[in-house]
């Protein structure tokens, strides 16, 4: 059985700027879609937080 060479090219691949920190870009679109992401973390970090707040709350009343 013979297993044919398969050679992958880096025609593709991104180069990154600075591989230890890449959200520190020089093109601004990234910088943009970093603080959109960090937006809708917190976002919905928030929701989670306020949801579990309002159920903790209801589970006091129910026990009084």
């Amino acid at each position: 059985m013979a297993i044919d060479e398969i050679t992958e090219t880096n025609e593709g691949e991104k180069e990154w700027e600075n591989p230890k920190e890449p959200e520190k870009t020089s093109d601004s679109r990234d910088k943009e879609q970093v603080e959109r992401q960090y937006r809708e973390a917190k976002r919905r970090h928030d929701n989670l937080t306020e949801n579990q707040d309002e159920e903790n709350n209801e589970e006091q009343k129910d026990k009084n």
